[in-house]
């Protein structure tokens, strides 16, 4: 029997008194921000029998309101988290201080996203985007839009920001103070916004059960149909070459190598037993996780092997699943509250 290339290896968990919603690596992956579902937000240090701090939660009165998201500074020392209560909240990554606060919103948050050099947070409103500065100021509000946004998405340059909506992309050049807008028409709800690492390729997955593409520098095109239901999931490995997206229990790869994957067939990455919610790509590699509702952990190497190289079983049904900047853990939330954190072990 072959060896597998590689293997995840547990190195701690802890378990919070909420579930996980989100998960934000610090940028020397020494800690994580994590979001529960019902409000809280936590700051853990990534050490074996990890241990976690409760910070203040998102709460309108006496009432909690779901933390929808965290996000961390690139290259920075603090991070924001956004609630449904309609609020953003910039804390200090050691001690979790809150440092600012902005409220661009009465109610949920459905995104935000930090520009890849730190430039700008971006956050969208129903259907309009705002964007602040890294002490959380406001910046700039862009013109409302036609619908409301439903993810956003930064290019590698952090100049051009992506927004789904209902009806296609719209792309904003972020060149202050020009803001200049371009659409990228599709007859359906678009509910992702994932462009690729090498700046050639927009992808979006759609409610219509299809995954939309355009080549950037010609405006052209394309799509992937036959999915069982909406696309909600699109990520794109380190190298640009591969797109991974879910079909209920399997994880669909598309080969955008050579000449792209029009006409031809996508692996198909069969192991799990149920719907996958989860999946994440190595950030400076081709290492690609998943997790789903069978409770299944799932490592993959696209291109090499059909089969998983690993597997673990979670306590619960996993609700995120992300990559420490560099590659090297794997930090998985469940819904009963337990954040377990892997290592990468190379074999091979």
């Amino acid at each position: 029997m072959k060896r597998p290339a590689a293997m995840l290896e547990p190195c701690g968990s802890v378990v919070l008194d909420d579930f996980v919603a989100d998960i934000a690596w610090s940028p020397d992956g020494a800690r994580l921000a994590v979001a529960g579902g019902e409000g809280k937000v936590f700051l853990v240090e990534r050490v074996s029998g990890a241990t976690a701090q409760a910070l203040a939660a998102h709460e309108v009165g006496e009432h909690l309101l779901g933390t929808q998201s965290v996000v961390w500074q690139p290259r920075g020392a603090a991070f924001v988290s956004s609630g449904q209560d309609g609020t953003l909240a910039l804390r200090d990554g050691l001690d979790g201080r809150l440092l600012a606060q902005q409220r661009p919103a009465a109610r949920g948050l459905p995104a935000t996203a930090w520009s890849p050099d730190g430039r700008w947070l971006a956050s969208s409103a129903g259907k309009q985007i705002f964007l602040w500065t890294p002490a959380l100021e406001p910046a700039h509000a862009l013109p409302p839009l036609d619908a409301a946004v439903a993810a956003l998405g930064w290019d590698r340059a952090g100049r051009d920001l992506a927004a789904a909506v209902n009806g296609g992309m719209v792309v904003h050049r972020i060149e202050p103070p020009q803001f200049q807008m371009r659409r990228y028409p599709w007859a359906a709800p678009c509910l992702t916004a994932s462009y690729s690492p090498n700046g050639k390729v927009l992808v979006t997955g759609t409610q219509d059960g299809s995954v939309h593409f355009w080549y950037l520098a010609t405006g052209r095109d394309s799509q992937m149909r036959g999915y069982p239901g909406k696309v909600d999931v699109t990520v794109w490995s380190a190298d640009s070459r591969w797109l991974a997206t879910i079909a209920d229990s399997q994880v669909v790869i598309w080969d955008f190598g050579g000449r792209g994957p029009e006409g031809s067939r996508p692996q198909q990455l069969a192991g799990h037993t149920d719907r996958i919610d989860c999946l994440a790509f190595q950030p400076n590699g081709n290492f690609l996780v998943s997790a789903g509702r069978d409770w299944r952990l799932s490592l993959w190497l696209p291109g090499k092997t059909p089969g998983a190289l690993d597997a673990h079983l979670a306590d619960s049904e996993p609700s995120a699943l992300r990559w420490s900047p560099d590659g090297r853990f794997v930090a998985l939330g469940e819904r009963r509250g337990r954040l377990a954190i892997y290592e990468l072990v190379r074999l091979s």
